[in-house]
């Protein structure tokens, strides 16, 4: 039960990070077609890079 717990409260902060990087980066495109394909860009990346970090942290607070 606890691994699914784990797994569950992962998946949580993992869809809010990239619901709020998402949202930021929609929110302040600029530059027609060309801006929209570049903040997707960075979403993406910045997305994955901020959910490596909270896998880490998390993890890491989860197996003490």
């Amino acid at each position: 039960m606890e691994d699914i717990f784990d797994g569950i409260t992962k998946s949580f902060f993992f869809g809010l990070i990239l619901s709020l990087v998402a949202c930021y980066q929609g929110f302040y495109t600029k530059g027609g077609a060309e801006g929209v394909g570049r903040a997707a860009t960075n979403s993406v990346v910045m997305s994955s890079v901020l959910i490596l970090i909270a896998d880490y942290f998390l993890t890491s607070m989860m197996f003490k």
